[in-house]
């Protein structure tokens, strides 16, 4: 496969303009001349000057603030550029259900013409989803909320990517000839749909392996801190833990971080998601066997030309499928070209 298939229409997206915020602490907050307001605690939204006559302005709502995002951003701002919108981008803090909450009352009294996604709960979120559906399209991306009312999901098959994880975490037991053993999954949120789906593809096919035990799941609730401790506590109770998977784009440098000090003389297999920089510096020095890689820049972009195309009365697929790849020594300088000029 080709890496660069994986970064259609990459080239920098706008500049991002400056949007302050200021909020009563209510879950919606009161209409005026100022800029909208966001959530308490909340990392504040980029983007949102007042939308020309005739623009539609979207919402672009994230799950937390990893700088895996910054990338859908880019995707998020060349939207704008060739499809003539206006975008508001907003990550929670914290991979908290109430961050977005509050995020999707204030869109819906805020003058939104449409909102983009990435659920941290989907079901006990999906009543208030199916309220902002009722006043303006909704496309889930990253993670879906199949039972709400949404038009479109946009993101990867995750099954399939924990499938890849599975299949990358076989192929790297065996290179390191390890037959047996138990295996560490880490993860912030169990409930979200990714993380859901990813367990499931490694399940199915690590799970099957003999001689492989893995264990409960390790949570972490999008804490860096928690999530590195999570590892180390692992480490020091399994003395025959053979792997470590991390299925969000975090948990690959904290999974590094603490191996790499671990005392052990037989360190763990690392398989992990995403492209976050140490994570690649760990597949360069050998220390991640793996790391499943999806395409962000297209959560952005075809989130809001879906918005646009419902607006305009189109009608977009249901799913837009924006694939995956598995990223090691072998194919990792290319990408990391790729992966870096995208970032400009």
């Amino acid at each position: 496969m080709r890496i660069s298939s994986l970064w259609q229409g990459s080239s920098g997206g706008a500049a991002a303009l400056a949007l302050t915020l200021v909020c009563a602490g209510s879950l919606s907050c009161k209409k005026s001349a100022e800029a909208p307001a966001a959530p308490s605690g909340a990392e504040q939204p980029s983007g949102a000057a007042a939308k020309p006559a005739g623009t539609y302005r979207f919402a672009f709502v994230t799950n937390n603030s990893s700088d895996f995002w910054n990338i859908a951003e880019k995707g998020v701002r060349k939207a704008e550029k060739e499809l003539g919108v206006k975008a508001v981008v907003m990550r929670p803090l914290k991979t908290e259900v109430g961050e977005q909450q509050r995020f999707i009352e204030d869109i819906l009294v805020q003058g939104f013409d449409g909102m983009s996604i990435a659920p941290i709960s989907p079901d006990p979120m999906t009543p208030l989803l199916d309220r902002v559906a009722e006043k303006m399209p909704v496309v889930c991306f990253d993670g879906d909320a199949a039972k709400s009312k949404r038009k479109v999901y946009v993101g990867t098959n995750n099954v399939e990517a924990g499938h890849a994880a599975g299949e990358a975490a076989i192929k790297a037991l065996k290179a390191a000839g390890v037959s047996k053993g138990k295996v560490a999954i880490f993860v912030g949120r169990i409930e979200m749909q990714n993380a859901i789906d990813r367990k499931q593809g490694v399940d199915e096919t690590l799970g099957k392996q003999p001689g492989i035990e893995i264990l409960p799941i390790f949570l972490d609730h999008a804490d860096r801190s928690k999530a590195k401790k999570n590892v180390e506590d692992a480490l020091a109770r399994y003395p025959d833990l053979v792997l470590t998977i991390g299925l969000w784009s975090y948990n690959g440098p904290c999974m590094l971080d603490a191996v790499r000090a671990s005392t052990r003389a037989k360190k763990p297999v690392i398989v992990a998601f995403d492209e976050e920089e140490e994570t690649l510096k760990g597949v360069q020095d050998g220390m991640i066997s793996a790391t499943i890689v999806q395409r962000p820049f297209q959560f952005g972009y075809q989130s809001m030309k879906a918005l646009k195309d419902l607006k305009d009365g189109k009608t977009p697929p249901a799913i837009i499928d924006t694939g995956i790849t598995t990223v090691t020594k072998e194919n990792l300088t290319q990408f990391w070209t790729e992966l870096r000029e995208l970032k400009k």
